[in-house]
């Protein structure tokens, strides 16, 4: 069979991103938000220590203002538990786990829960 003559396979559709959805729209901005970031200090698409708090200080003020969190050890602890692999930088991917928190401060605030206690369930 020639090329012209073999049938075509074709691929889904594939949707822009992101969608009308609000989850996929705040998914967007969370990685817009790491990429203004990502770009300040060292190489691209990567936190240094600087990028990460000066983030967090500006986009997560509500986040290090409870239980004493704005210490620069607790910051300084954050990062390196968030450094997986101990390079000094974070990728996308250990910064997730930053977004975890403070994801689950966020829900704390909705359920009017103590947010210094780990989780009861």
């Amino acid at each position: 069979m020639s090329a012209s003559t073999q049938p075509r396979t074709t691929l889904p559709e594939t949707r822009q991103f992101p969608g009308n959805c609000t989850l996929e729209m705040a998914l967007e901005t969370m990685v817009k938000v790491y990429h203004r970031y990502s770009i300040r200090d060292g190489q691209l698409d990567l936190l240094s220590f600087n990028d990460f708090k000066k983030l967090l200080t500006e986009q997560a003020p509500t986040f290090l203002q409870a239980c004493d969190r704005n210490r620069h050890d607790y910051l300084n602890k954050l990062f390196k538990e968030t450094d997986l692999n101990k390079d000094k930088e974070l990728t996308f991917e250990e910064f997730t786990i930053i977004l975890a928190k403070l994801t689950d401060d966020a829900h704390r605030i909705s359920h009017r829960d103590d947010r210094c206690t780990p989780d009861k369930d």
